[in-house]
């Protein structure tokens, strides 16, 4: 298949619906198949292959994830069709990811000689969406590194990390401290004066603690030319019963990402600092289990041998950034202590969950030959 053929056919399949992952899980299965790995789909229907070679160096991990965020209403193109405009190839997850998918499995198919000993493919599901299993809440790697042990102890995540044309790498990604707000007011009948007297409203209470975690400041992190910022961010909000009764409870949901220049303990006392002027509201905050950023030093030797990919394959040496996003890098590092590097074709942030996402046929191209010349034993 050429690269837009298969594209095609990773974009067809609905993967912000379970039967669309389902089915995609046993294509992305019979594409592993087909370029000699043995595979299996984990009941999350996340998709795991091996293949052995004759390689020197220790096993290597190649991660991306193929489940998607549900297209918008206003998307102007059919999302589960790819369709082009000179360069761009628009459809839902072009950019996040399946474009990065579809040039590893072209590049696994060309490899005939490999550099690792081994190689450890993980196309993981439930990245931008979430999956209920035996009463628990699970996203798909995590999932995945708590039933299985990997044998990589660095590898490749590919996210779109395209700027200015050029492919950047990103030496690791944003954590998140992530918390809910449960304001307590007092209930009490809407109609003039009892509401004044009699109830609280937990509504206009919120008001306030939102109005405190916005004087959080925001932060920035610098590597070479790129810097990303962040800030802390009230997601969905949900109060009140009925039109004519004060609202007795409020509850916010938030987070602040945490960069790759900071520490998550730090960020949490930064949220509790902001709340403690409120003296007169009566609220409890849960912290979800935390989710801590990571970044690998640029003289490491996976950085170097992707670098060195890059400038061969392309001819200029990849400038670095840090995403201020969380990928499935940050499991990988976190839970399985391997290094991971974020590198793959897609401009990030600035198309991904957005009406009329695209890609680049052209970076897809360039990224499939960048992945072969890493994992050639005759490469960089």
């Amino acid at each position: 298949m050429t690269t837009l053929e298969l594209l095609q056919k990773l974009v067809a399949f609905p993967t912000h619906e379970s039967d669309g992952m389902k089915r995609c899980a046993h294509f992305l299965s019979s594409e592993l198949r087909d370029a000699g790995f043995n595979v299996v789909i984990d009941e999350l229907n996340n998709v795991y292959g091996t293949k052995e070679f004759a390689g020197r160096e220790e096993p290597f991990l190649i991660n991306a994830h193929f489940d998607t965020v549900p297209p918008s209403t206003r998307w102007k193109r059919d999302p589960l069709r790819v369709s082009t405009e000179g360069d761009r190839l628009y459809g839902l997850g072009t950019s996040d990811a399946k474009g990065g998918i579809t040039a590893i499995l072209l590049a696994l198919k060309e490899l005939k000689d490999c550099r690792f000993k081994k190689l450890e493919v993980l196309f993981a599901n439930y990245e931008d969406n979430a999956a209920e299993l035996n009463g628990a809440r699970w996203l798909g790697t995590p999932f995945f590194l708590a039933h299985n042990k990997l044998e990589a102890k660095s590898g490749i995540n590919v996210e779109g990390t395209v700027q200015g044309d050029r492919f950047m790498v990103s030496l690791g990604c944003g954590g998140r401290v992530a918390f809910d707000i449960e304001v307590i007011g007092r209930e009490a009948h809407t109609a003039e004066p009892s509401w004044r007297t009699l109830g609280r409203n937990a509504i206009y209470d919120t008001i306030k603690v939102i109005e405190a975690l916005r004087r959080m400041p925001p932060a920035k992190m610098t590597i070479d030319d790129s810097t990303v910022y962040t800030d802390v961010n009230v997601s969905t909000i949900h109060g009140g019963t009925v039109l004519n009764v004060v609202p007795g409870e409020c509850k916010i949901e938030c987070e602040r990402r945490v960069l790759p220049n900071e520490n998550w303990e730090n960020v949490k006392m930064q949220v509790e600092n902001s709340l403690r002027v409120l003296r007169d509201i009566e609220f409890k905050v849960h912290y979800y289990p935390p989710q801590r950023s990571y970044l690998i030093d640029r003289s490491d030797p996976i950085v170097e041998l992707i670098v060195s990919s890059v400038q061969h394959t392309l001819g200029y040496t990849p400038k670095f950034r840090a995403e201020s996003g969380r990928t499935d890098s940050g499991y990988f590092n976190e839970l399985a202590g391997i290094k991971t590097v974020i590198l793959g074709p897609g401009e990030g942030i600035t198309v991904e969950h957005k009406p009329d996402e695209y890609t680049s046929a052209r970076k897809i191209e360039e990224f499939t030959r960048i992945m072969h010349q890493m994992l050639n034993s005759q490469g960089a």
